[in-house]
């Protein structure tokens, strides 16, 4: 099964709309359990991560086919802004060394992973679904920037191919496709007899998806951060490297959420770092093992 299946359906806008959904609302979800509750079933699949069984209604296929959308969108959007692409051979053939040799060691090793590099300001990485990674110039600019060094640009692609590997992008859309069609059944089913909630049922929920859809949650982030440290160690950057960044980022930022486009979603700088810490000891008996002459043969 896809998400294209579960189409969002959108409801109409009016301010009058935003009324309690009553009891009536309340009964006609019970009935739309059976029904999700076979979605979910028949569009479960086993996180390759974690081992466990996660709702997403896109094959490892679309992955890939979501994201090369995306970069495309991305690099027409960066082009009508006056932004170069893929201008510096040495820091390209840099960036697609560390993520090749990272991605060798994530647990979906055969994905297409590519590099583009975006000439400009913004201090940051992305990832878009199936492999496609995005840096900006910005991230390793000498003043703004937060890289130093090549295990610190190790530290924020692990972070990026550790989300595409959880696969964040799409169980969300996932989630919202379910929670779409829920709205959808509650909503169809009401509106006969109550007009007005089955339009605040779906005001509600098309509001709420404009909030969720642009980025990962605290979750999210915290497991690409975790996932992210061990590939880095695995693959024979040193893990201190990723403690380093939020450190520094928390220095520039104390608020944890200013200027900085890498700090726009939850937790802050501080935190993360704190959490990186404490998986420290862990991960450098990983980077040792990798670093070990038995390792090389």
């Amino acid at each position: 099964m896809r998400g294209r299946r579960f189409p969002v359906i959108l409801g109409n806008v009016r301010a009058e709309s935003h009324k309690a959904f009553g009891g009536a609302a309340r009964g006609i979800a019970l009935m739309t359990l059976p029904v999700l509750l076979l979605c979910s079933q028949g569009c479960a699949t086993v996180d390759a991560v974690t081992g466990k069984q996660v709702i997403n209604f896109y094959t490892l296929e679309e992955d890939v086919q979501l994201g090369r959308q995306v970069l495309l969108n991305n690099i027409e959007q960066m082009r009508k802004a006056g932004v170069a692409i893929n201008q510096d051979p040495a820091r390209l053939s840099q960036l697609s060394n560390i993520v090749q040799r990272i991605a060798a060691v994530s647990h979906l090793p055969d994905l297409p992973y590519t590099v583009t590099l975006f000439h400009t300001g913004i201090v940051n990485a992305a990832a878009a679904p199936g492999g496609a990674i995005m840096v900006f110039e910005g991230l390793f600019d000498p003043q703004k920037g937060l890289v130093r060094d090549e295990d610190e640009l190790a530290a924020v692609l692990a972070h990026e191919i550790a989300h595409v590997n959880c696969r964040h992008t799409t169980e969300r859309l996932s989630a919202l496709a379910l929670a779409g069609l829920a709205t959808e059944l509650v909503a169809s089913w009401t509106e006969d007899e109550d007009p007005e909630t089955a339009r605040a049922l779906r005001t509600v929920f098309n509001i709420g998806a404009l909030l969720v859809i642009p980025s990962y949650s605290r979750q999210d982030e915290y497991e690409a951060d975790r996932v992210g440290l061990f590939y880095m160690a695995r693959a024979g950057y040193d893990p201190r490297a990723a403690v380093r960044i939020w450190k520094r980022a928390a220095e520039k930022d104390p608020g944890g959420w200013g200027p900085l486009s890498i700090l726009a979603t939850h937790p802050g700088a501080a935190e993360r770092a704190r959490a990186l810490e404490k998986l420290l000891p862990e991960a450098m008996q990983v980077y040792a093992k990798a670093c070990s002459p038995a390792a090389a043969h």
